[in-house]
């Protein structure tokens, strides 16, 4: 009987690391919303290859990784989110030819749960409490395991 403890316990194992990219992957959904917002005549001078572009609303933690997309009606251009100052919602976008004009559109991610501070908490939780449940689970199929085969 021990044997069926520990075979549980090992695809306990594997269905928690199968399980937690998706995990993951829903709980960062439930936190974000996307935003896209377009930038009309926006302009390089001569020897510019970046632009700065003004946001409506706050990038999610405040990084450039919170940038889905960045693209340009140019297509010389290659746009990439660079650097972002959180005091004024700059977003820099860099990978533009220079000396002309175009229409960038960017789609970046928001703070959806801004106005639910516990359920943002509850979320930011929810990753440890999942792997603590599944060791517990784990654990408590080896005790049971273990003891009803003692007995």
């Amino acid at each position: 009987m021990k044997i069926f403890g520990i075979v549980g316990a090992f695809f306990g194992v594997i269905l928690l690391f199968a399980a937690m990219p998706t995990f993951m992957g829903s709980l960062d959904e439930v936190k974000v919303d996307p935003v896209t917002q377009a930038f009309e005549t926006v302009t390089t001078g001569v020897g510019e290859l970046t632009a700065d572009v003004v946001l409506t609303q706050d990038l999610y933690g405040n990084r450039t990784t919170s940038v889905n997309t960045v693209t340009s009606d140019n297509v010389l251009d290659t746009p990439v989110a660079s650097t972002y100052a959180s005091a004024t919602n700059t977003l820099t976008v860099s990978g533009l030819v220079a000396s002309d004009t175009r229409t960038i559109t960017v789609n970046y991610n928001v703070d959806a749960l801004s106005d639910w501070t516990m359920m943002s908490m509850l979320i930011g939780w929810a990753p440890a409490l999942f792997v603590i449940g599944v060791f517990a689970l784990i654990g408590g199929t080896i005790f049971a395991a273990t003891r009803h085969g003692a007995g």
